[in-house]
C-alpha cells in the first residue's frame, strides 16, 4: 500500500558492476542449514533485509516491503517465489559461517552484511476487539494538510487509507497497537484522559508520523 523506497529501486534499477556467485554444489536444505540464514542483513543503516525460518522454508522481507517465501535452487542460492530475483548466501567455507547475501537480478545486484547477534522481531498476534471498541478509532487523522489517514470500519475489521492510496486492512496486537499484514507498517492509537482516541503514529520503514484526528 505504501511507495517503494528508494532503496528497493536502487537494487533492481540501478546499473551495478555484474557478480560471479562461484562454485555451487547441489544443496540438501537441511533445518540446520536454513536456521543458520536466518538474522537480519544491512544494504544500508536504515535498509535492511530481514530473514526468517518457518517450518523446512525460509522468507526474505524488506524494510517496509512485503514478506516474499524464498526457494531453493543449488547450494547456497534461493529464488524469489514468483519472480526473477535471486538470493545467494556468502558462507565461510572454513567455518560454514553465513556473513552475507547478495541480492541479485539479471547478473547485477548488491550484497548485504549480516549483523551479528540481531534478533528478528516475532511476528504480531492477532487479538480480538469488541466492534463497539473499534469504533472508537473510526475516524480521520491528518499530519499536514491534505495528507492523512482516514480509518473505517466494517464489522470486526478495520481499515486504513492513507491520502490517494487504497485502504488496507489493519489488525490490533492490543488495545493501542495495531499492524498492517506482510508489510512490517505499525499504528499506534493515543488517547485523552477520557478515553478518546486524539492521534495516531504510523510506524514504517524507521520513519514515524504522528497524525492528529480531525472532524470532519
Amino acid at each position: 500500500m505504501f511507495k517503494t523506497p528508494v532503496c528497493v529501486l536502487v537494487l533492481v534499477l540501478v546499473v551495478l558492476s555484474p557478480v560471479s556467485a562461484g562454485a555451487q554444489t547441489p544443496a540438501t536444505d537441511p533445518i540446520s542449514v536454513l536456521e543458520s540464514y536466518v538474522g537480519r542483513y544491512e544494504l544500508t543503516p536504515t535498509f535492511h533485509l530481514s530473514v526468517t525460518r518457518v517450518g523446512g522454508a525460509i522468507y526474505v522481507q524488506a524494510t517496509g516491503q512485503p514478506r516474499a517465501q524464498l526457494t531453493p535452487r543449488v547450494g547456497h542460492e534461493f529464488v524469489i517465489v514468483g519472480g526473477s530475483l535471486r538470493v545467494i548466501f556468502g558462507v565461510r567455507p572454513d567455518t560454514g559461517e553465513v556473513i552475507d547475501l547478495l541480492f541479485e537480478q539479471g547478473g547485477l545486484g548488491r550484497r548485504a552484511v549480516k549483523l551479528a547477534d540481531v534478533a528478528i522481531p516475532p511476528a504480531p498476534t492477532r487479538v480480538e476487539l469488541p466492534v463497539d471498541v473499534l469504533a472508537r478509532y473510526v475516524g480521520a487523522y491528518e499530519e499536514q494538510p491534505g495528507f492523512g489517514i482516514t480509518v473505517t470500519q466494517t464489522g470486526d475489521l478495520l481499515m486504513a487509507q492513507v491520502t490517494e492510496l487504497a485502504a488496507a486492512a489493519i489488525y490490533p496486537e492490543s488495545g493501542t497497537e495495531f499492524f498492517y499484514e506482510d508489510t512490517g507498517a505499525r499504528i499506534t492509537f493515543r488517547f485523552d484522559e477520557t478515553g478518546a482516541v486524539t492521534t495516531l503514529t504510523l510506524h514504517q520503514g524507521g520513519a514515524a508520523l504522528e497524525m492528529r484526528r480531525v472532524e470532519k
